[in-house]
């Protein structure tokens, strides 16, 4: 049995950070039916890349759940809605605040169909604030939450972290306060509204410039890829392409010094400790480029590796895509996707050993499941025929 087996989701959500997160869930077994604009369906239906017509962006986000096509503006596309609310357990959304509540569906009309659901907001601000009726993307979060001023090289341009981030956080976080919030209702028999905005989520995150302010008054800015509470912590360039190495603090410093054949740094009054290594950071990390510069990805391993010191080469996507390591994690799988065919999509990471994640089926196409998930919830070919005809499905 799934984990989530028995679990229904009403899913509203749109682009990435609400759909990433119901896939969490249909991975585990919760039937998840996804709620698209008739003859428009989700925006991540227009993202690249596309293969025969069809979007691989909207295919990977979207698997495991069950499609329906439907117009929510009209009064029949509302009850169908209050009619699969009243069965299930959860609803997810990511509009702009306040959406749903205008159309007659937002928490408070809901909850009097069905007291128990579990009513989850994503948005980019939050449901309250002086920013909540913002709409929202990850780069505008980025750039909002202080990420994308913390992310980049010193007297370079603020740079926005190449994944979707902001997305992703926000879709786990979310993902997470269902879980609790179910759990709760198991216990209790109650439901209640979640709010989980893409800017705590990002904020959440900064720890480190957080507390350099709010301890010591101090600002922090842009480091790169170094670390400004260790030394050395970085990546650097060597004879084939870059290579990450680092010590997650005091310990590991005379083994540092010994792989890089530089033994005499570790009496260099400058460099004992931690602190004062990351003081002289200008100082040290010049010295320790010139190692890593005879030498390549390959023999920076073998070397770093024997002394017992994290390291890793900066790996490019074709390289991974054939790691061993991917292979032996099961990252990569072959789905079918009704709408690009044939693909390797990217695994759950989350490894259940009793009930683990599946695979089940690829993302719907606009509609698909329509007429098969009205009939489940009662309705007859008659009235099913009925809505087609006044283009409510």
């Amino acid at each position: 049995m799934k984990v989530l087996e028995g679990v229904t989701v009403i899913d509203f959500t749109q682009a990435y950070s609400g759909p990433f997160c119901t896939m969490q869930l249909a991975d585990f077994g919760a039937r998840v039916i996804k709620i698209e604009r008739r003859g428009l369906g989700d925006q991540s239906r227009e993202w690249t890349p596309f293969k025969d017509g069809q979007s691989g962006y909207y295919a990977a986000i979207n698997r495991n759940k069950e499609g329906v096509s439907l117009d929510i503006n009209t009064e029949e596309g509302k009850e169908i809605i209050k009619r699969m609310v009243k069965d299930a357990d959860i609803v997810v959304e990511n509009f702009k605040v306040g959406t749903l509540d205008k159309m007659g569906l937002g928490y408070e009309e809901l909850k009097k169909v069905n007291p128990e659901i579990i009513f989850a907001s994503i948005s980019g601000f939050g449901q309250n604030g002086p920013l909540k009726d913002l709409a929202a993307y990850d780069n505008v979060v980025q750039a909002m939450s202080g990420l994308m001023e913390m992310t980049g090289f010193p007297d370079d341009v603020p740079t926005k972290v190449g994944p979707a981030i902001g997305d992703n956080f926000t879709g786990l976080n979310m993902c997470f306060a269902i879980l609790m919030a179910y759990f709760n209702k198991l216990n209790t028999g109650k439901g209640q509204r979640l709010d989980v905005a893409m800017m705590d989520a990002i904020f959440g995150i900064l720890e480190s410039p957080i507390l350099f302010k709010t301890l010591l008054n101090e600002d922090s800015s842009r480091v790169g890829n170094s670390d400004v509470t260790l030394v050395p912590y970085d990546v650097y360039p060597c004879k084939d392409g870059y290579f990450s190495a680092g010590l997650p603090g005091e310990a590991g410093w005379d083994r540092f010094c010994a792989a890089i054949e530089m033994p005499e740094l570790i009496e260099d009054p400058r460099l004992i400790t931690n602190d004062l290594r990351c003081q002289h950071y200008a100082v040290v990390t010049p010295i320790i480029t010139e190692f890593f510069l005879k030498k390549t990805k390959a023999e920076l391993a073998e070397i770093f590796t024997s002394y017992k010191i994290p390291n890793a080469p900066v790996s490019t996507i074709p390289e991974l895509i054939h790691h061993p390591q991917i292979a032996a994690r099961e990252m990569l799988v072959e789905m079918v996707d009704p709408g690009v065919g044939k693909y390797l999509a990217i695994n759950n990471p989350m490894k259940l050993d009793k009930t683990p994640a599946v695979m089940a089926f690829g993302a719907p196409l606009l509609g698909q499941d329509t007429e098969k998930v009205l009939k489940a919830f009662g309705y007859t070919d008659e009235q099913i025929k009925a809505f087609a005809e006044k283009e409510v499905i």
